[in-house]
């Protein structure tokens, strides 16, 4: 039986986009390892009941200490080589990096999966450059490995990467996100409120726009236009970018947001909200949260950055926003909010797009196509 190795930093990121992908592929007949840095042994024994293999890794996903990095590449490769897999998918840079000179080193097919460029390509800072310049030319050796195949989530990762790194197109494929499948996350109409809800779920991160919502909420309360803002998110230790806690308090307070902490069910939130936002910043790849609310109905509304920009057709299914124009972005969000019909009507262009384009089945049957091609004899 051939084996497939994931390589990824977060087990939660791991458990939220990819095991539906390992499970087809387990299903198709392939042994499935996972490398993680596993916290807790919650997501470890779910993974492990499935039927895969995991393994703790040492990958520190905020460490910027090259010290940090040389140590987890030693015992990255140690756990690649006791494995020793017919193909290694390694989801984020570090793992990227690692793995891909791994596979270069031992002549290994390996996948690169690009789930947004991220903030090495997106902070102008001159740590971060240093880091891109060091990034960018270890990618142009990984690439050079002839059984190396990168995959995007959409065009502009892949045109981007392509022009700086001069690596051949036909090494490049683009698979529309992680999927949603439109058959657990249902088509629903909105619930009447007193007041429009909107809804923001995400990583409590700067980037991902949340303080630019708050402030969009205080311009339209000067005009008269209320709503709720329903916030739920996972906090981000460690991370410069994070919002601190005592700041999701005090907004809070003010009854600028209502507060729902981290949440196991988004999928309710989202049939109880009128509105989906995520002004985010961030280099995206397809934001899950985007693709839910688009599969159950209902308008999103998002900066026009990374993949939000393959999900979304503005003002047809949702609307995009310039990046950080927070006065268009009240503008938009006002006209959804005053607009139930509109609303409906990109809900269920929204989910028209999901079933024919993004649909987790046609995400699983494009990478197990993918899977098959880098085993093949010859490379790409």
């Amino acid at each position: 039986m051939k084996k497939i190795c994931y390589f990824i930093n977060s087990d939660w990121y791991f458990e939220l986009h990819w095991v539906e992908r390992a499970m087809a592929a387990q299903a198709a007949g392939y042994e499935i390892h996972v490398i993680s840095h596993f916290v807790g042994t919650e997501i470890k024994t779910k993974l492990t009941s499935l039927g895969m293999t995991c393994h703790n890794s040492s990958v520190s996903e905020q460490s910027m200490n090259p010290f940090d990095f040389i140590r987890s590449l030693y015992n990255s490769w140690g756990l690649l080589k006791s494995i020793n897999p017919e193909a290694l998918h390694c989801i984020t840079i570090k793992p990227c990096l690692m793995g891909g000179f791994f596979a270069r080193f031992y002549h290994k097919p390996v996948i690169m999966s690009f789930v947004g460029l991220g903030r090495v390509f997106m902070e102008r800072k001159l740590n971060m450059n240093i880091i891109r310049w060091l990034t960018l030319h270890s990618y142009k050796a990984i690439f050079s490995n002839k059984k190396c195949l990168l995959a995007f989530e959409h065009e502009h990762d892949r045109n981007t990467l392509v022009e700086l790194t001069q690596v051949d197109p036909l090494q490049t494929v683009v698979i529309d996100g992680a999927g949603i499948n439109p058959d657990i996350y249902h088509y629903s109409l909105e619930t009447p409120h007193d007041k429009p809800v909107v809804l923001f779920a995400s990583r409590l991160l700067w980037s991902k726009g949340l303080g630019d919502l708050v402030e969009v909420k205080k311009r339209l309360a000067r005009k008269g236009i209320d709503f709720q803002l329903n916030v739920a998110g996972i906090s981000v230790e460690g991370d410069p970018d994070a919002i601190p806690l005592s700041q999701i308090e005090q907004w809070q307070r003010e009854s600028l947001i209502n507060w729902l902490g981290k949440s196991n069910d988004v999928y309710s939130l989202i049939e109880a909200s009128n509105v989906v936002a995520l002004p985010s910043v961030y280099a995206e790849g397809i934001p899950r949260i985007l693709l839910e609310a688009a599969s159950v109905g209902r308008a999103c509304i998002a900066y026009d950055v990374g993949g939000c920009q393959s999900l979304i057709i503005d003002e047809y299914s949702g609307c995009l926003v310039e990046k950080r124009n927070v006065g268009l972005l009240a503008d938009k969000l006002e006209a959804l909010l005053t607009s139930p019909n509109k609303r409906a009507a990109m809900g269920i262009r929204s989910r028209e797009r999901v079933e024919n384009k993004f649909a987790s089945s046609l995400i699983i049957n494009a990478t197990l196509k993918l899977y098959q091609r880098a085993m093949s004899a010859g490379g790409y």
